[in-house]
This record gives structure tokens, C-alpha cells and sequence, in this order.
């Protein structure tokens, strides 16, 4: 296959300021450069990011139920008129107490271990979420590099109807056709024009695209240089055999199975609500009063908490974290019926295009030799300027087909990489991530 390599510069011009620190110059982003850039910018990643901070700092806050508590108090007090000082009537008091909960049936061992359930999902929350937003930028930039491939198209395109046009006219000049050959010859070129403009125009959509799938909306004027092979990416494995990674490196089904450990672990903190606590105090207390001695005073408590009756509350607890349970488990077996899905209809994808890819080159090749073989007949006279501007068209939609089926089969395997649960292994080969 003929590798196809584009170093094209586009130039954006805009007057918001861009999401990159003001001390990067841009000159150049190639594809791991934009991933790395959604990676970095993406508004979606930094709420994943706060979530996983919520959720570890919840997970903090249980861990400290069962330490020890330290407070001082202090308190003044005057008993006297308002408008006489009498230091008899002042008193002041200055005390320290810990408290600490000595047993409650391992009840915050599991809110702890439930805490870490929550931390445990919201980063796979976040590394599913990096994996999406890494896919629909890669999708992005090959559309946009469709969108360049395109519009070289219609160049070549409008280069051969203007050589065209040119050999028409001067057949005509000499006496060999006649002028409606040369007006057909200017309309079609006319309205290659009219195409080349719209492939343009495509190509500042497809940048605008890249630009939200990046999470970059707001930039200085900058210089992207796309540059890349549109290449056939590599053939899918064994279905079952993608299957089985996909469940153990997907985040969404890791997510679906901490969520299972999670309500089995709030049954058995619900079933204990319903039991004993017991929680210990020391302290000690020094207070003085004007004019009389100051009095040292210590405590030390032990508090044995029974539940006798709560009202149905803990059944309550226990019937709704079952209940969440059984869907929770229903949502596992959906989702592995999804996974299976997915992977089954990315792989035949890929399959499918790159199948496309093999036909639409050879498509390419007749359609280069169908066009030289036409100019040469209409040169010499035994052929006729439809069967050029025929040629013209077909070697056109060739290429359109086989850049079309390039693109699907770079996002059909980007969307197997997802399926699997994998970020684009761009960024692993590069040791980024």
C-alpha cells in the first residue's frame, strides 16, 4: 500500500486567549500531542479528578470516628452589680476531656472499607473518562486529516479539469472539436472550484471539532500542523479472547463490581445498628474562685450504648441495600452483554474497512490508468472529453473511497481500543501515560 504522509499547516486565527500556559508556543501538534492536551484540558477530566478528591476526603472523615477527641474549655464568670468590681463575685474554670469510642461491633471498619469502594470508583469514574475523551480527540484528528486528504482530492481533482480545459481549448484552436467541448470542459472545471471551496470550509469545521474534543475553546493565535500516515491500523484478535481483557481492564465494569462490594458491605453495617457501643472519657477540670483556693477535679467515664428498639429502622436499611444489590447485579450481566457487543461490532468494523481499504486501492491504480488512458485517446482524436472528465470524477471518488475507508478503520479500531477499556496506545507507546 502507498503510505500516504501529510505535513500540512493550517493556521487558526482567534482573539481569546489559549488553555495551554502562555509560555508554550505552539508550532506543532501531532496526534499525541492533542491527546496529551485532552488529557490535560478537558473540563470533564477535572470534575472526575474533584470527584476522586471528594471521595478521599469522605474516606478521611470516617477514619477518624473512632479516634481520640481532645477538647478545652474555658469559662469566666462575674456575679456581681454592673456598675462595682467585686473580684468575690468573679470565678473562671479551665478544662480538658478526650473522649474515644472503644467498640462498636467493626461497625466503622466497614464504612471505612465502604469509603474505600467510593475512592476505588471514582478513579476508575476518572480513568474511564480519560479513556473517552482520548477516543473522541483521536476520532477528531483523523476527521480533520480526512477532511485534508479530501481536499487534496479536489486539487488534483481541478488540476486535471484545468489540463483539461487546456487541451480542449487548444484542440479547438486548431480546428478538431468543436466549442461546446471546450464550455463542458470550463463547467466542470467551474464546478471543481465550487467544490474545492467547500472542502475548505470542511476542514475549519473539522477544526473547530478537534479544538472541543481537545477541551480547548478559548486560544491565542496559533499555528496547528497536522501531520501524520493515514495508515491501516492493526487487525482485531480473537473476539472471546478481547472479551476477556475487556472485563478486567475496562473501568466501567471495574466500577460495576466495587459497587457490588459496596452494598454487600452496607448489609452487614446495616445488620449492625442495631449493636452495642461503647465509648470512654477522661478529663480534668481546674477552676478558681476569687479570694477561696483553686480546686483540681478529674473524671473518667465508660458509656455502654444498647439499641433496644429502633423503630424498624435497621430492616429498613437492610431490605433497601439488597434491593440495590439485586440491581447493581443486573446491571453486571447487562453490562457484559454490552461489552460483548461492543467489541463484536467494533472488530467487524475494522475488519470491514480495512477490507475496504485493499478494494479502493486497487480502485485507485485502475482509475489512475483509466485517466491517462483517456487523455491520450482524446489527444490524438479517437477519444471524447467525457470520457476525460468521466475519468477525472472516477479517479476522484477512488480516492474519496479509499480515504473514507482509511478513517474507518482508524476509528473502528479506536473504538475497539475503548471497548477493551485501553487508552489510545499512541500515548502508551510513548510512556505517557
Amino acid at each position: 500500500m502507498k503510505k500516504i504522509i501529510i505535513c500540512l499547516l493550517i493556521v487558526f486565527y482567534c482573539s481569546s486567549s489559549f488553555a495551554l500556559e502562555s509560555s508554550d508556543k505552539v508550532s506543532g501538534l501531532s496526534l499525541v500531542a492533542c491527546l496529551k492536551i485532552a488529557i490535560e484540558n478537558h473540563p470533564s477530566l477535572k470534575k472526575s479528578k474533584g470527584a476522586v478528591r471528594a471521595s478521599s476526603a469522605q474516606l478521611e472523615q470516617t477514619k477518624t470516628a473512632n479516634r481520640w477527641k481532645v477538647t478545652l474549655t474555658g469559662r469566666t464568670n462575674y456575679n456581681g452589680t454592673y456598675d462595682y468590681w467585686d473580684d468575690r463575685y468573679h470565678d473562671g474554670s479551665l478544662g480538658v476531656n478526650a473522649t474515644k469510642t472503644l467498640y462498636d461491633t467493626g461497625i466503622n471498619r466497614l464504612n471505612r472499607e465502604i469509603g474505600a469502594e467510593d475512592v476505588r470508583s471514582a478513579i476508575e469514574s476518572e480513568r474511564g473518562t480519560q479513556i473517552t475523551v482520548a477516543a473522541a480527540a483521536k476520532k477528531a484528528y483523523y476527521d480533520l486529516v480526512l477532511k485534508i486528504l479530501n481536499r487534496d482530492v479536489e486539487r488534483e481533482k481541478l488540476s486535471n479539469l484545468e489540463e483539461h480545459l487546456k487541451t480542449a481549448r487548444g484542440i479547438y484552436e486548431v480546428g478538431n472539436s468543436s466549442l461546446v467541448e471546450v464550455t463542458k470542459a470550463e463547467a466542470d472545471f467551474a464546478s471543481a472550484r465550487v467544490s474545492l471551496l467547500k472542502a475548505e470550509n470542511d476542514i475549519l469545521v473539522s477544526q473547530e471539532a478537534l479544538k472541543v474534543a481537545m477541551g480547548v475553546t478559548d486560544y491565542d493565535t496559533f499555528n496547528l500542523v497536522i501531520f501524520t500516515d493515514m495508515f491501516l491500523p492493526q487487525p482485531a484478535g480473537e473476539i472471546e479472547q478481547l472479551i476477556s481483557i475487556a472485563m478486567a481492564d475496562r473501568s466501567d465494569y471495574r466500577r460495576i463490581i466495587s459497587a457490588i462490594r459496596r452494598r454487600e458491605l452496607e448489609i452487614k453495617a446495616a445488620a449492625r445498628d442495631s449493636s452495642p457501643t461503647i465509648t470512654g472519657s477522661i478529663g480534668s477540670d481546674l477552676s478558681k474562685r476569687e479570694g477561696t483556693p483553686s480546686t483540681n477535679n478529674y473524671n473518667f467515664n465508660i458509656n455502654v450504648n444498647i439499641p433496644l428498639v429502633d423503630g424498624g429502622m435497621t430492616k429498613a436499611k437492610i431490605d433497601s441495600a439488597r434491593a440495590m444489590l439485586e440491581q447493581e447485579e443486573a446491571e453486571e450481566e447487562s453490562l457484559r452483554q454490552t461489552i460483548a457487543r461492543d467489541l463484536r461490532t467494533a472488530a467487524l468494523s475494522l475488519m470491514n474497512a480495512i477490507d475496504r481499504v485493499k478494494s479502493s486501492e486497487i480502485s485507485v491504480k485502475y482509475a489512475e490508468d483509466n485517466l491517462a488512458l483517456a487523455r491520450g485517446r482524446y489527444e490524438v482524436g479517437v477519444g471524447s472529453p467525457l470520457e476525460v472528465s468521466d475519468a477525472v470524477s472516477t479517479l476522484a471518488t477512488s480516492r474519496y473511497a479509499l480515504y473514507q475507508a482509511l478513517y474507518d478503520a482508524q476509528a473502528a479500531r479506536t473504538e475497539l481500543d475503548e471497548a477493551m477499556g485501553h487508552l489510545p496506545p499512541e500515548l502508551n507507546i510513548e510512556g505517557n501515560m
